[in-house]
């Protein structure tokens, strides 16, 4: 195939993996911790017989500050404003204002989110 044909398929291909690692890996990294604390209470059980109240703490205490939900929704609406400008200066046929409106609206519940559910501040 020529190098020309493979380019407007290769080049969407490349942004949406992107888009998406950029959405998986924090989930890994948060998997990969959460897997770290449960083999330190596995190994502290096999050990002592007993877990560290501090490690089974850790696992049970999300720590969530209390203006998590709003930091979320600006990267969120910032994230929907960098694709409604890619949308405005590419020359692709791509609906990019349609594709921003997904990460805008959960930016926007989020925000919503902080304003009117009342959260306990972590210590």
């Amino acid at each position: 195939m020529d190098a020309a044909l493979l380019i407007p398929i290769i080049v969407p291909l490349i942004v949406f993996a992107s888009i998406t690692a950029i959405i998986a890996t924090p989930f890994y990294f948060r998997h990969r911790n959460r897997r770290l604390l449960y083999e330190a209470i596995k190994t502290s059980v096999e050990e002592t017989g007993s877990a560290d109240p501090k490690l089974i703490a850790a696992i049970t205490h999300d720590a969530v500050g209390p203006n998590a939900d709003l930091r979320r929704g600006i990267l969120m609406l910032a994230l929907a404003g960098a694709l409604v400008i890619l949308g405005l200066f590419a020359d692709w046929d791509v609906p990019f204002l349609g594709l921003a409106a997904f990460p805008g609206l959960i930016g926007l519940a989020y925000i919503v989110f902080h304003l009117f559910i009342p959260r306990e501040p972590t210590v």
